[in-house]
């Protein structure tokens, strides 16, 4: 479909879909605030949102899982039988490694689960933007082993970002991200788990332009918070045993990335 991102003057056309109408409306705005972005239309309907993008072509489509009459992946499906490209994310409360695995498959670009921070789904627009404009992306409609040979960071960040929600991790704490790129990197090189005090806290803080005594604190209270929540059970789960009391910031993220890799999902090492 070409280069989206950079179009000019041009906005990027994009198209809702969700069951709740109250909520397309803050996506709405959220989206059109920085003015590089048009909402073209807004649909509970699974039916009616094939048509809007056979009608508009988009550049961008946001959509639950769970839609009137037809669901999503029945949306994805008959996109992928017509070969209609747009960048798709998928936005769901529904947290299941299942559903990412069968999205993907289906050809979505994106997994994010409820609930999102508007920052950081206009950022994750923008990556994938970018991306298509660079003539960086591959091709978005391959078996799901392929796509995660070809593009193993999104598929990645996407499964963990599904399972700290599982935990009740929020994604509205600090902690949520530092954890997630604690867990990417460690997937990618194990070693970065040894002196992790003097080398990933530091890493990452220059990433998100903090301290490392910051990002240790943020990474601890959000597992103190999953642990009051649902954290014990899934990292049951993940390690295969409970520990006595809450792990250790290195014991949680070594869990976590060692769960990843026993999966089949190791991947490269990350290009920029």
């Amino acid at each position: 479909m070409g280069c989206p991102f950079m179009k000019g003057k041009e906005k990027n056309k994009v198209i809702l879909a969700d069951r709740d109408g109250f909520y397309l409306q803050r996506l709405k705005r959220c989206l059109e605030r920085k003015g590089d972005m048009a909402v073209l239309g807004m649909t509970d309907s699974g039916p009616a949102l094939l048509e809007m993008v056979r009608q508009t072509k988009p550049d961008v489509l946001l959509m639950d899982v769970l839609l009137g009459e037809r669901d999503g992946f029945w949306v994805l499906e008959n996109l992928k039988k017509e070969g209609i490209g747009c960048i798709c994310i998928l936005i769901s409360a529904i947290d299941s490694d299942k559903l990412v695995r069968r999205a993907i498959t289906l050809g979505a670009d994106y997994y994010m689960a409820k609930p999102i921070q508007g920052e950081l789904l206009m950022e994750r627009i923008h990556q994938l933007l970018e991306q298509e404009n660079g003539c960086a992306v591959q091709e978005k409609k391959k078996e799901v082993v392929q796509e995660a040979e070809e593009d193993p960071f999104r598929n990645l960040e996407g499964e963990i970002s599904v399972l700290l929600s599982r935990m009740g991790i929020s994604a509205s704490i600090k902690g949520y991200h530092y954890i997630r790129k604690a867990v990417l990197m460690a997937v990618e090189d194990q070693d970065v788990l040894v002196g992790i005090t003097k080398g990933l806290y530091p890493d990452i803080a220059r990433m998100y332009k903090t301290t490392a005594s910051k990002v240790e604190r943020a990474i601890r209270h959000a597992i103190e918070s999953a642990w009051k929540k649902n954290g014990p059970q899934v990292y049951f789960e993940v390690a295969g045993y409970l520990p006595a009391e809450k792990p250790t910031n290195g014991q949680f993220i070594a869990a976590l990335s060692e769960y990843f890799r026993i999966q089949g999902k190791e991947r490269p090492k990350k290009i920029s």
